[in-house]
């Protein structure tokens, strides 16, 4: 890899153009940037290349960029990409931001790929799912370097808002992690209630009503709440079921490294592996009550 200080090719390139990475490469090219993505679906990089984006179908073969936004969806893939990031034949001054939520581990292995081979990391797991993505009303949890984090907030601020949580890379991922908590466990306490109130024999969307007027309410059970009481359509898909299934395993698997009890989050982590086995994690994650009522 070269060291000189050439011009890069792109702004920014974001690896992963799924869910979250699509939306928020679109919405970096409509703020003016010259933006690329890296995926190895045809399909993704045809959708791309209509959006006004280049489009690459592997890191190996990526030019250079003033800063690379990683949104892959585990943290095998943020290792593999890492790897072959640092093995590219590119200048080091590239800035490479890690969005995904991968956890402590594999961002701090990647990282160190990385920097071993002369680029800068910092670590930012984002949230906010498709509809903050969409409207740049994403939160970033940013830790490692200050400076390389002030770099960074220069993109992300066309993508949402950004908390400085540490100066480790890994403590984003161990920030996000204990949201993720709070997220899956709440969710699962909002399907729960709504499933309770169905074998009480009461109306359930009366019950999100009573819920989310006093201190039983949660963002959870005000934003998913009156999807889950509406047993009369299947909702579109706003965020997965997947996600927190996956995150659920992330905390579970931590927590456990850690010698952290979390049995509220061990609770709710049965009813995720049960909506997989029930077919439903691609499913709006609101659906989580059929896990309930099954």
């Amino acid at each position: 890899m070269t060291t000189e200080q050439a011009t890069p090719s792109h702004d920014v390139i974001v690896i992963g153009a799924g869910a979250m990475g699509m939306p928020m490469a679109q919405r970096l090219r409509a703020n003016g940037l010259d933006v690329a993505v890296v995926d190895p679906s045809p399909t993704a990089r045809e959708d791309a290349l209509t959006r006004d984006l280049s489009a690459y179908p592997d890191v190996s073969v990526m030019p250079s960029s003033g800063v690379v936004l990683v949104t892959v969806a585990t943290g095998p893939q943020l290792i593999e990409a890492a790897a072959k990031g640092a093995a590219r034949d590119s200048a080091s001054f590239e800035l490479w931001v890690i969005c995904s939520t991968v956890g402590p581990a594999a961002a701090s292995e990647s990282a160190a790929v990385l920097t071993s081979a002369g680029f800068r990391v910092v670590d930012t797991p984002m949230t906010g799912g498709v509809p903050g993505a969409q409207s740049g009303a994403l939160h970033f949890l940013a830790a490692g370097d200050c400076d390389a984090i002030d770099e960074a907030k220069r993109v992300l601020s066309v993508l949402g808002t950004t908390t400085d949580v540490g100066e480790r890379i890994g403590d984003g991922q161990s920030m996000k992690l204990v949201n993720q908590l709070c997220c899956a466990v709440h969710l699962t306490a909002a399907a729960e209630a709504v499933a309770l109130a169905v074998n009480l024999g009461l109306d359930p969307a009366k019950a999100v009503q009573v819920i989310n007027s006093g201190a039983g309410t949660s963002w959870f059970a005000q934003e998913r709440g009156p999807r889950m009481a509406d047993f009369t359509t299947t909702p579109d898909v706003r965020t997965r079921l997947a996600i927190l299934e996956k995150d659920s395993g992330l905390v579970e698997a931590e927590a456990g490294a850690r010698g952290a009890r979390t049995p509220l989050l061990n609770a709710a982590r049965e009813q995720y592996l049960l909506a997989a086995e029930l077919g439903l994690l691609e499913s709006d994650d609101s659906q989580i009550v059929h896990a309930y009522l099954s």
